[in-house]
């Protein structure tokens, strides 16, 4: 059946929101959650009687509870019903697939905080990741932050770093940038480059907070640092863990608060960090310093 044709198939009570004819949306989610429900269809994955069914039941379920859910929201109920019942994902994958797109994996404008048009959708659905951290804003507007284990900030534009004029090395902005989304950590680990870290007479200066850890990078000035960090920061993020800075770092780690660190777990072998170099080949000066690893699944 034409979607054209499955769309009005759905009685009075199911019809999905019009204005003069069109298909109406108030929020870019419902659009989203809509257009894949019935390109489902379309490819033959799910059942379109099937999804009728369940938006029958949750409709009819929310009226009798007085829910004051959308139109949409309930669609989006359905929906998660039918992947989960046609076993095309499970609890797990929902979820983990929920967590990506909050935190802006798939964004490349990198907005990774939900705004609260989405919320019902992560806040309503039973199947939506149990680590929500809805944090309201002061106006009484719900956002969704998604929980990273880690951050790396980056000094480029405060009173010494990145600036050459004075004698200090370039922060080179793109590489930061090229190796963050080439690695697929973003959903792990966000970037944020900007202003005056201290101290500034160790200029170029880089930040790393991970699992509760804080490492400090100082004299950043070559782009082999550089990648030897997103190194660093993808083995922790693959052993889900803080690790040890490697040898090739040790120059560039100092301290900088006067708390204790807490001790870091033992290592029942050696972490290696993989080395792809500034352009994806291993890198010659880095060449033996880090063993093998398996790639990031993606």
């Amino acid at each position: 059946m034409p979607a054209d044709n499955r769309i009005e198939d759905l009685s009075d009570d199911l019809a999905v929101p019009r204005r003069n004819g069109e298909l109406v949306f108030e929020a870019p989610w419902e659009g989203r959650v809509f257009g894949m429900a019935v390109t489902l269809s379309d490819n033959q994955h799910c059942d379109w009687a099937a999804f009728r069914d369940r938006l029958v039941a949750e409709i009819a379920a929310a009226e009798e509870h007085d829910d004051d859910s959308s139109y949409y929201e309930r669609w989006l109920a359905s929906f998660e019903r039918l992947l989960l019942d046609s076993g095309i994902l499970t609890a797990e994958e929902l979820d983990t697939r929920t967590a990506e797109y909050t935190a802006g994996l798939y964004d490349e404008h990198e907005h990774y905080e939900t705004t609260s048009d989405a919320i019902p959708s992560l806040t309503r659905s039973p199947h939506a990741s149990r680590a929500r951290n809805i944090v309201w804003r002061t106006g009484g507007e719900p956002i969704n932050v998604f929980r990273r284990p880690g951050q790396l900030f980056v000094c480029a534009t405060g009173c010494c770093c990145g600036h050459t004029e004075r004698g200090h090395a370039p922060v080179p902005v793109e590489l930061y940038h090229r190796e963050w989304a080439r690695r697929r950590i973003r959903h792990k680990v966000h970037l944020s480059i900007g202003g005056c870290l201290g101290p500034c007479a160790l200029s170029n200066v880089v930040l790393l907070l991970y699992a509760g850890r804080e490492v400090w990078f100082q004299s950043v000035t070559g782009d082999e640092q550089i990648v030897a960090i997103f190194d660093y920061v993808e083995a922790m993020v693959r052993a889900g863990r803080y690790l040890p800075p490697p040898p090739a770092l040790a120059p560039q780690v100092f301290d900088v608060f006067d708390w204790r660190a807490p001790a870091a777990k033992p290592l029942l072998a050696e972490p290696t960090y993989r080395d792809t170099g500034v352009h994806g080949h291993e890198s010659p000066k880095t060449a033996g310093l880090f063993g093998p690893v398996a790639p990031l699944r993606t």
